[in-house]
């Protein structure tokens, strides 16, 4: 009784977090590249966004239980069609060297490039640990990632703005695999991240002053989630090892994503 309460308790906290994509007892490295663009279902806009991400990963994973992982991103958010811009009293102004240093920054501002790096580790609870000794409906994993941003557009570039961030998350997961009678076998998994980013700009008044002292800096915390649904199906060993492609929808930063990734299990 205890263990199955254990195991209802995860499934509800971890619903999902899932770094790698990880077969039954697999030690080996995996490297995937990842394209996602944002898509409008229900506005009135066009359906597929000037906005997109693109992503390169590398990670390494000891005996289907713990995994390691670094990965660097590059994402542009164009979300609008008009971008609106006001001074401190709320009158409009000229948005060519304005910027919104805003929460919701990212839908707020048009062309705004975002690169970021990020360090990863995971803990997959399964049939491979000894941690739960009943077999689980589902694999369960918990994770932890670090990271850096670096923010860019044309507007920050007329202020002569820097304007960077780092960030923690905490993903959760849970996923299933299946094998077929083809020649590939599948992993369904869910992804639950909770992130905390902080971002760090200029100060006005020290832009201003900024030849009778050192550049004072303003900041902004953003909280988020990021849920995601994916599909990967993994071929089975060939000479070039286990290559996988992985089609997936997710929710970020309150908008609708289509992904696919693919890469290598070596």
């Amino acid at each position: 009784m205890k263990k199955t309460l254990i195991t209802i308790m995860i499934s509800l906290s971890f619903l999902s977090a899932q770094t790698h994509i990880v077969p039954e007892g697999f030690s080996g490295f995996t490297v995937s590249f990842k394209h996602d663009q944002n898509v409008d279902f229900f506005g009135e806009g066009k359906f597929a966004r000037d906005s997109y991400g693109n992503g390169i990963g590398l990670g390494y994973v000891y005996n289907g239980i713990f995994g390691i992982d670094i990965g660097y991103g590059y994402s542009l958010n164009n979300k609008k069609e008009i971008y609106t811009f006001t001074d401190e009293n709320g009158d409009p102004i000229s948005g060519e060297d304005s910027f919104n240093f805003v929460e919701n920054f990212r839908s707020e501002n048009p062309n705004l490039g975002d690169k970021t790096f990020s360090f990863g580790l995971s803990y997959y609870l399964n049939d491979s640990q000894s941690f739960l000794k009943s077999n689980l409906p589902l694999n369960l994993s918990i994770g932890a990632r670090y990271g850096t941003k670096n923010y860019t557009s044309d507007a920050l570039n007329l202020l002569n703005q820097d304007f960077y961030g780092k960030f923690y998350a905490f993903e959760f997961g849970a996923y299933k695999e299946i094998e077929t009678n083809a020649s590939f076998y599948m992993i369904p998994r869910l992804k639950l991240s909770i992130s905390s980013e902080k971002n760090i700009y200029n100060s006005t008044n020290s832009i201003e002053e900024v030849n009778e002292g050192p550049i004072e800096t303003d900041s902004f915390k953003v909280q988020s989630t990021y849920f995601e649904i994916a599909l990967p199906f993994i071929l089975n060993n060939t000479s070039a090892g286990q290559p996988f492609i992985e089609p997936s929808i997710a929710n970020m930063y309150g908008t609708t994503h289509l992904g696919l990734r693919f890469g290598f299990l070596f």
